[in-house]
């Protein structure tokens, strides 16, 4: 055993604020203190983000357990912004802990949400070079989305293109019919839900180069 370090055992004696204060001070050699908080509040974090992301949210079983695990990489990143501000009492203690978490957690939804509304927009752009390639006069957004699309390994190309025949405007949640999306999943010997991961994946870096290259012609034009 490391000197300083206490065994797991020990660590459940331990309050949450003196632990999150050992994750703060030594960061990812804090491995056991971490280990011990996650143990303490993952299953409730988890079933409360569950049911809020039930519903208008529609995020998926995948979704909800990334975003816990993401909570809590994010918790212990920023450990030093736990404030137990002199709550005593195991239950005051951890509603304090939960309260913590809960409101990362909220922080990053709100993000992913943000991007989701910002990769919508892009899907319309994505949506008419897919339908119109050949146009005699594409606009200049245009020909910097199908410049980054032409810069995608093919089988995000792919994926991307087959994703703006079937998408609609105006439309939450979209989907490929399933059908379609075996098919591209037998196409690259993957499966339906990673094709997803890969839309949502072609989408971000075609949005990146987007708008690099706007940044870029601005500066040059400044």
């Amino acid at each position: 055993m490391k000197i300083g370090v206490a065994p797991q055992s020990e660590l459940s004696a331990w309050t949450d604020a003196r632990l999150v204060g050992q994750i703060a001070a030594r960061g990812a050699s804090a491995r056991a203190e971490q280990t011990e908080f996650y143990r303490r509040h993952v299953g409730y974090l988890y079933a409360v983000l569950k049911r809020q992301c039930a519903g208008a949210l529609a995020r998926s079983q995948q979704e909800v357990e990334d975003l816990v695990q993401d909570t809590f990489r994010r918790a212990f990143e920023r450990a030093e912004t736990f404030h137990s501000d002199g709550v005593t009492g195991a239950e005051h203690e951890r509603q304090r802990s939960r309260a913590w978490l809960g409101r990362i957690a909220k922080h990053l939804l709100s993000d992913a949400l943000s991007r989701q509304r910002e990769l919508s927009t892009l899907a319309e752009w994505v949506e008419a070079v897919a339908e119109s390639p050949e146009a005699a006069q594409p606009s200049p957004l245009l020909r910097l989305v199908e410049e980054a699309i032409q810069a995608l390994p093919e089988r995000e190309q792919d994926v991307l293109r087959v994703f703006g025949l079937y998408y609609r405007a105006g439309e939450v949640n979209q989907r490929l019919p399933n059908a379609v999306s075996a098919e591209l999943a037998a196409r690259w010997n993957t499966t339906p839900d990673h094709i997803r991961v890969i839309r949502s994946r072609a989408l971000t870096k075609v949005r990146a180069h987007v708008q690099g290259r706007r940044d870029a012609l601005a500066e040059a034009s400044s």
